[in-house]
């Protein structure tokens, strides 16, 4: 009985949590900060301009610039890869707060501000 209960708070809590952030698409950007200086270039630097991974020079795309960054916003990779599958940066998705920075600055154009 105690495993039964157990098993059931654990599919609960996983259920909770795939519904929490499922639909970026229809994020409220009103409050939500996403200028590329103050916080997706941050956020980019410290999570995928790694060596190795999308610094400068990479075979995987350059992602220390705004113009390297802004190719793959424009082709829909990085919406695919950090919003929908999550599977961008390996081994430790963003987090909700950062992943709707980044849909809210998608959402506006990608600018350069």
């Amino acid at each position: 009985m105690r495993r039964t209960k157990l098993f059931f708070l654990v599919f609960l809590l996983a259920l909770t949590w795939l519904s929490c952030d499922k639909d970026l698409d229809k994020v409220d950007c009103t409050n939500v900060p996403a200028s590329y200086n103050d916080h997706i270039k941050p956020l980019v630097t410290t999570n995928c301009a790694l060596p190795g991974c999308h610094a400068a020079g990479s075979s995987n795309g350059d992602y220390t610039t705004y113009a390297g960054l802004k190719a793959v916003a424009d082709n829909g990779k990085l919406e695919d890869r950090v919003i929908h599958d999550r599977d961008m940066p390996p081994g430790q998705p963003l987090s909700l707060d950062d992943r709707k920075k980044i849909k809210c600055w998608l959402n506006n154009g990608a600018p350069n501000n």
